[in-house]
């Protein structure tokens, strides 16, 4: 006997398609914010720290042309050394800054290849942090390298350890919004797939 699927799969699919839609059009329309954390090494070439310390970082869109870098130096309870500096580097020359907070001296390189701060009186010890050093810029953030100048700790500039920095806008971080989208619908789906086995197995 020939068995005739009905279009609730069709239906379904137009569903989900529908409320991927919506998703889509608030992301394209809205403003970058995103935050993260990013995790220093200790140098191999040499250093007493005991434990590696972590950048957070954020990048907030206030319009097209004006973005806000943030970053935080989290020092572990269980290190053996105060942190003292931090310096973004941002992999290309020219880029203009404004706006540097933070820190008791802070600074962009003289060749616009990065901002540094010096955190003297007291310097972050261990347990403790930063507080927020930012910068504005009117670049998108792309993948770029924290690194501790006095103390032995440094960020790779690639994979997960990177640290957004004004450039290109190629820097992303996982995006978990279409991620439970597609669940949801996935989930959606489940129903109209039972419902259609229930009907196939009823016709023998």
């Amino acid at each position: 006997m020939k068995i005739r699927t009905k279009p609730i799969a069709a239906l379904g699919c137009g569903a989900l398609l529908l409320a991927l839609l919506p998703c889509q059009t608030a992301q394209a329309q809205a403003l970058l914010d995103e935050s993260g954390t990013s995790t220093l090494a200790v140098d191999p070439s040499g250093g007493t720290a005991s434990e590696p310390i972590t950048v957070s970082w954020s990048v907030v869109e206030n319009t097209p042309s004006d973005y806000v870098y943030s970053y935080m130096v989290n020092n572990p309870a269980g290190d053996s050394e105060s942190v003292d500096s931090l310096s973004i580097g941002f992999g290309i020359t020219g880029v203009v800054v404004s706006s540097i907070t933070g820190g008791n001296f802070s600074g962009e390189d003289p060749d616009g290849d990065g901002v540094s701060w010096f955190l003297y009186d007291p310097a972050v010890a261990p347990g403790a942090s930063s507080g927020w050093l930012t910068f504005d810029s009117d670049l998108p953030p792309s993948p770029g390298s924290a690194q501790s100048e006095i103390s032995p700790w440094y960020a790779s500039s690639t994979g997960v350890n990177a640290v957004p920095v004004p450039g290109t806008g190629n820097f992303s971080v996982p995006d978990s919004t279409n991620t439970m989208t597609l669940l949801a619908g996935v989930l959606l789906l489940l129903p109209f797939g039972a419902a259609m086995r229930k009907k196939a197995s009823s016709v023998y």
